[in-house]
């Protein structure tokens, strides 16, 4: 991820380079539970649960995508986990089926960040993609309306350091 010289009042755009990462569904008829299952599933894969039996990474960069449909209901949820740099050219095969590895293009997104450990509840969450929405209208930039995305950085067994929600440049989800 690089900064892309566009900051202002509450946010700042990025452009998430192409790479491959290591995907799990999230159960939405749960959340909670959902997003606990996807990480336990995605620690594991880092953990040598995966073809080479490897340990893959010792802190995890995450990131959630939230898939909305035209009445803003969630279709669908993923979470990921971004592949160290040394493993792009041959990921380890997950051993679990519900994990797959994924090749993401480049996107511009745009970063809000606020606290740390004990930080990523719903209700702060909610409070920060409004600030982002009104930041980004506020700079009349448009963003993709169908898709949400949070960003962790962690270091496992020591919960989160930092989050992020952030917004999909209108033009990179175009075809």
């Amino acid at each position: 991820m690089e900064g892309i010289g566009i900051t202002a009042c509450g946010f700042e755009a990025r452009r998430v380079l192409g790479a491959k990462w290591a995907v799990t569904p999230i159960d939405t008829t749960d959340k909670e539970k959902g997003q606990t299952e996807a990480y336990w599933r995605l620690f594991k894969y880092i953990n040598k649960a995966n073809e080479q039996g490897a340990r893959i990474a010792k802190t995890a960069y995450l990131v959630n995508r939230w898939f909305f449909d035209d009445d803003f209901k969630i279709e669908s949820a993923q979470m990921a986990l971004y592949i160290p740099s040394a493993l792009q050219g041959s990921p380890p095969r997950p051993t679990d089926d519900l994990v797959t590895v994924e090749r993401w293009d480049d996107a511009i997104t745009y970063n809000r960040v606020f606290g740390g450990d004990k930080s990523n509840n719903p209700g702060r969450t909610k409070t920060h993609f409004k600030f982002l929405r009104k930041a980004l209208r506020l700079e009349n930039i448009v963003w993709y309306r169908k898709m949400k995305m949070t960003f962790e950085y962690i270091k496992p067994g020591c919960g989160s350091q930092r989050n992020e929600v952030a917004l999909v440049d209108e033009s990179s989800m175009q075809d």
